[in-house]
């Protein structure tokens, strides 16, 4: 490709952006709503594969569905209440083994008897001077 095409080609693009990513937030809406479709259908269906429901014969928004409704197979509708889900209270590293407020009166404790230690150091070493 030579430069004055290449040059050519960018100027037209430019000019005529492409109509399928002019505008993100419709493209991103209707792969969420044809993503969460297929993910109703699967969670509602009675285990047929994929290709029975999908409603859309093929593109973006078949992808969409199609994308949902594998997900769905492998994982739970977590949006209803009525199921039961065990999980132990500190999964994560990130989770508190004592309570927040037991945490913050044993670190006020530690600070109050490093400042009277620190105090009494200071109180003995000037009566030393």
């Amino acid at each position: 490709m030579t430069l004055a095409s290449h040059l050519t080609s960018r100027w037209w693009k430019a000019r005529r952006p492409d109509t399928a990513i002019a505008d993100p937030d419709r493209q991103v809406t209707r792969w969420k709503n044809g993503w969460l479709a297929g993910a109703t259908a699967a969670w509602s269906s009675d285990g047929a594969p994929s290709d029975t429901h999908n409603p859309h014969p093929d593109g973006y928004e078949h992808a969409a569905w199609d994308a949902g409704f594998k997900w769905a197979r492998e994982n739970p509708d977590r949006r209803r209440e009525a199921d039961l889900r065990l999980a132990h209270p500190h999964r994560r590293a990130s989770d508190a083994k004592l309570t927040v407020t037991l945490k913050r009166a044993a670190a006020l404790g530690a600070t109050g008897v490093a400042l009277y230690a620190a105090s009494r150091a200071l109180k003995r070493w000037r009566g030393a001077h």
